[in-house]
């Protein structure tokens, strides 16, 4: 999964605001800042998670994440910005926004659901370490609480706001943004408002900038999602499930296709399913095991293997090392 380098640039605009300086932020991340004068660049979401946990620690701010969907420029994120900036209602703009939402970062999304008196806004993000995790929840439901602001007007308040993760030690921000309503823990990441906001008309809004705004991000998704070739669309896939579980009759299908045309196209890029699936779960292993909070036998869980063996014997394989040895190679313990 990647993520658009418009999100680094916002990143590095709350870095800048909080005193410290984008070459320290960047030095994270090797060929960074030559990505950044390219709109259509995009960062791996291992290289994102190393830069958002990098500009924690160099601005001081645990709860950067709150402030940034609070101070991130309304123009940062391109055509997105303006779709919700003119979406007629909230619905509209949290439709847009998920739509949309790869050409800013791969494997987000949004719904809304309602029941009699509630409209809930349920945020999907890509998983990557705690930290990270937690800044983009954050900024999410953040970033639509300011969405709902200004389509529906500055006096709308949530009613109840939920977070998967668990309480962090800077709580207190949450409830300076949101007030009483949030709480921790929880099955999903969502925010709630009264049912009446979903469908209440922007006052500013714009139907023929609104119009020509659609057309251009959907010209922009198309040419994205084109540009993606086979091998990518199946390692996008592999990292979304338990990779080792997988088999390519069921890939296949899922990725709408034959599993022979999907061997074909994979034979066409000089891989093969078996060489993706290899690789895929190779890098996310050395990515999982990295975090020392993170014992082996929860990373050969997260990665589908039926224990700790089995995992151990696979990943010998890969790197002709064992997870132990391989997080004493970078230092672990």
């Amino acid at each position: 999964m990647s993520i658009s380098t418009l999100f680094v640039r916002a990143l590095i605009e709350a870095v800048e605001r909080g005193g410290a300086s984008r070459s320290a932020l960047l030095a994270q991340v090797v060929g960074a800042a030559d990505r950044l004068d390219h709109v259509e660049s995009r960062f791996e979401q291992s290289e994102f998670a190393s830069l958002q946990e990098r500009a924690i620690a160099l601005t001081g701010d645990p709860a950067l994440g709150l402030h940034m969907s609070e101070q991130t420029s309304e123009s940062a994120f391109d055509s997105l910005a303006y779709l919700v900036g003119h979406a007629p209602t909230l619905r509209d703009g949290v439709r847009v926004a998920s739509q949309f939402a790869p050409l800013l970062m791969e494997g987000a999304h949004a719904v809304m659901r309602d029941s009699p008196d509630l409209t809930t806004i349920e945020c999907a993000l890509p998983r990557a370490t705690p930290i990270a995790d937690r800044f983009l929840a954050d900024f999410a439901v953040g970033g639509f609480l300011r969405m709902a602001r200004h389509i529906a007007g500055a006096q709308v308040t949530p009613r109840v706001v939920s977070f998967g993760h668990d309480r962090p030690p800077y709580h207190r921000a949450y409830l300076r943004l949101f007030g009483d309503t949030v709480l921790f823990s929880q099955g999903s990441t969502s925010i709630s408002f009264d049912r009446d906001v979903a469908d209440r008309l922007q006052l500013h809004r714009s139907p023929e900038l609104y119009s020509v705004v659609i057309s251009d991000a959907e010209r922009k998704l198309e040419r994205f999602t084109q540009g993606a070739r086979t091998a990518e669309l199946l390692r996008q896939y592999v990292l979304a499930r338990p990779a080792s579980r997988i088999q390519i009759a069921t890939a296949a299908r899922d990725l709408g296709m034959s599993e022979r045309s999907l061997r074909r196209y994979l034979t066409m890029e000089n891989t093969s399913y078996r060489e993706i699936v290899r690789s895929t779960l190779e890098a996310s292993a050395c990515h999982l095991l990295r975090d020392p909070r993170r014992t082996i036998q929860e990373t050969a869980v997260t990665l589908g293997f039926a224990d700790a063996r089995s995992f151990h014997r696979a990943f010998k394989a890969w790197t002709g090392m064992t997870p132990t040895q391989y997080r004493k190679s970078r230092g672990g313990r």
